[in-house]
């Protein structure tokens, strides 16, 4: 069975737990990605911050609070690069999370997502074909409106 370390991501956007959550939520939206590793300066791994944590600030837009160490999750699940990838989807179904740091001798080496592991099922029964999205045409969007029914 396939491990952690064959279908991880390596090249890791992580921030720091003084950036602010501008900076955050910046990079999650530049790059598409529901969630950030927090790392210090060491490049230790000390927490993740994600979408969900940040809808607090729908209700508190203009706090004081603006650091990503006030917001970002410090009880951390991480898997091993040597982990099969049965034990890290049982993982995330068990947990319901979306991404799990992976780990190799305490150190953060990559991160592994659902969407990874979705990819390696199709991949594996020969499906794989890059997802381009539809761009809807002015018709489209009025054929599908409730009016336009």
């Amino acid at each position: 069975m396939s491990t952690a370390k064959e279908l991880m991501t390596t090249d890791l956007i992580s921030i720091d737990p003084n950036d602010s959550i501008e900076e955050a939520i910046s990079l999650m939206l530049k790059h598409r990605v529901s969630g950030l590793p927090v790392v210090d300066a060491s490049g230790s791994l000390l927490g993740i911050i994600s979408e969900f944590d940040l809808l607090e600030l729908v209700w508190d837009p203009k706090t004081t609070r603006d650091r990503v160490e006030h917001y970002m999750s410090n009880e951390l699940q991480t898997v091993d690069q040597d982990d099969d990838l049965g034990a890290i989807a049982e993982k995330f179904q068990v947990l319901s999370i979306r991404r799990l740091p992976v780990m190799h001798e305490g150190r953060l080496v990559g991160i592994l997502s659902r969407h990874d592991l979705l990819r390696h099922i199709m991949q594996a029964r020969g499906q794989f074909a890059p997802v381009v999205p539809r761009l809807l045409t002015p018709a489209d969007s009025h054929a599908q409106s409730p009016a336009g029914r």
